[in-house]
């Protein structure tokens, strides 16, 4: 009898270890930076934020209302995709300018129809993705989820999609 007490104890154990629920990081095969979470106060509208500890942010103050998933053709405020992470959704910013060698046109229409071939295909898996064009990053591709980033300069699909199915929803307050 005690030895199955001792098995069932151990079983739980192992199983609650698994569970991402207990503050842990999703596994996730590549190097992430984190940052300190700088809270979820909604700013008024139009109101801009300078104070981020991240480039792009990944927490802190936000616009009032997130922008629809999928992908923008515009860049959008920077206060506006914080709040789309608050609410459990991964965003993808790019800059066709940054990194090594910026991009051509050409070669910046081949990065935006490929972000946006996952973007599409990750929202038909209902996860909540936010792709959007944005200047001055360090590295062209930059994939964000609440407090955590990972930049980099070229394409490489398997990693956006790691990042996605490991971030998405991972912290969602607001249950979303």
């Amino acid at each position: 009898m005690r030895l199955a007490a001792l098995a069932l104890a151990a079983a739980i154990i192992v199983a609650l270890a698994g569970c991402s629920s207990g503050g842990g990081r999703p596994e996730y095969a590549y190097e992430v930076q984190t940052f300190e979470d700088k809270g979820r106060e909604h700013l008024p509208q139009g109101q801009e934020y300078s104070f981020y500890n991240s480039n792009p942010p990944t927490s802190g103050p936000h616009a009032p209302a997130p922008a629809p998933w999928g992908v923008s053709d515009t860049t959008l405020p920077k206060e506006v995709p914080v709040h789309n992470m608050e609410h459990g959704g991964v965003v993808i910013w790019y800059d066709c300018s940054a990194g090594s060698a910026p991009l051509d046109e050409a070669g910046c229409g081949e990065l935006r129809d490929q972000l946006r071939g996952v973007t599409e295909r990750k929202i038909d898996e209902g996860k909540q993705v936010l792709t959007v064009p944005f200047s001055s990053l360090d590295h062209r591709i930059n994939l964000t989820a609440w407090t955590t980033l990972d930049g980099f300069d070229e394409f490489d699909q398997e990693r956006v999609e790691a990042f996605i199915d490991a971030y998405d929803r991972w912290f969602n307050p607001e249950g979303f």
